[in-house]
């Protein structure tokens, strides 16, 4: 990841939306979403390494952290470089438990991509299967990170071969999921396939993983994984197959994610009910920086000093410190965005994204 890592540097970056990728994790409870995103945010230096795995930084509310469990959506903004070239990662992380299954919802309009995170030995469950088919409702392409390949090895003390074929199931049952709840315009595009790198292994625990693509270049094959926890020297695959790379390489990849302007497009007819000539529709779709500001809210907290702070997507226009805003038809006009609430203050200009 780059060493700027200040909000500065962000926001200076948001205004390339190219290198832009609005994400979420999604998958069904306990198969490791905040456990992995705690990797991310050690590599961008928000969280010590040292406890990364076990802070399950974003649940950030005590009785998450009590109940092992994420309640709300939490958000957070990373920076990584890929071939010499920074991104911005949005990251949105997700409930698991079907209780939640509004929170995710309201998320989903958010995000473009969504990594969907499985539990290798628990492989596809019915939630994973409800937040997919969520996903594909809402036009946010998947990809697939298989997790706790750690638990084959030494639970299930399965050999190489057999992990093969346990992970290669895991990969058609999921592809199954898009195609039965995919549109016929982007199901066959959005299957995922291990050599085109829409597939990560790995383990979120442990703090690595690997695409294809990585274990080629680094001559590392399952025999290698296996004997590194049949000699307990597996303490080195972080360094080796780093976890974050795994992850937010797959996710920046063109073809992989959309950036908000190709997303913007094929999306937005699917997911605002309001008239999409209008001036704000094709602002919108056209992802226009001086367009009338228009921001899907998907979470709203009350904070001790700064008082109440609303978290969301801004789909076009802009918000800058200073700014009135307004809930829709609480002033002037109204924007239907669905069920959710979006602000709408057309004389601000641009400042994030």
């Amino acid at each position: 990841m780059p060493k700027f890592r200040q909000t500065a540097e962000i926001l200076k970056l948001m205004s390339k939306k190219e290198n832009i990728r609005n994400i979420g994790i999604i998958a069904h409870i306990d198969h490791g979403k905040t456990t992995m995103t705690d990797s991310l945010l050690a590599e961008a230096g928000l969280l010590s390494p040292r406890i990364a795995g076990e802070a399950r930084a974003l649940d950030y509310l005590e009785e998450e952290q009590k109940r092992g469990i994420t309640i709300k959506t939490a958000n957070i903004s990373l920076l990584h470089e890929m071939e010499g070239t920074p991104y911005v990662i949005n990251l949105i992380d997700t409930p698991g438990h079907v209780d939640f299954t509004g929170k995710v919802t309201r998320a989903l309009r958010a995000i473009d991509g969504a990594v969907v995170v499985v539990d290798a030995v628990e492989e596809v469950m019915v939630q994973t299967e409800t937040v997919t088919r969520q996903a594909l409702e809402e036009r946010v392409q998947p990809v697939l990170f298989i997790n706790k390949v750690d638990r084959l090895i030494k639970e299930l003390k399965l050999n190489p071969d057999e992990i093969q074929k346990k992970l290669i199931r895991i990969i058609r049952d999921f592809n199954n999921l898009i195609d039965i709840y995919g549109e016929p315009e982007f199901k066959d595009r959005w299957r995922v396939d291990p050599a085109k790198e829409t597939v990560a292994f790995g383990s979120a625990l442990h703090k690595w993983g690997f695409t294809l693509n990585i274990a080629q270049q680094k001559g590392i094959k399952f025999k290698d994984i296996v004997e590194a926890y049949k000699k307990e020297e597996y303490q080195a695959l972080p360094q080796l197959l780093p976890l974050h790379t795994a992850i937010l390489d797959m996710v920046v990849k063109n073809k992989n994610m959309p950036n908000p302007i190709e997303a913007q497009k094929y999306r937005l007819p699917k997911i605002w009910k309001g008239d999409i000539n209008s001036e704000i529709g094709q602002a919108m779709l056209n992802c226009e920086d001086n367009g009338p500001t228009v921001m899907c809210i998907t979470l709203a907290q009350m904070d001790p000093q700064a008082g109440l702070v609303a978290t969301g997507r801004l789909f076009s226009g802009s918000v800058k410190s200073g700014d009135q805003v307004y809930l829709v038809g609480a002033k002037k006009g109204r924007i239907e965005y669905n069920r959710f609430p979006c602000i709408w203050e057309p004389s601000a200009k641009l400042s994030t994204r």
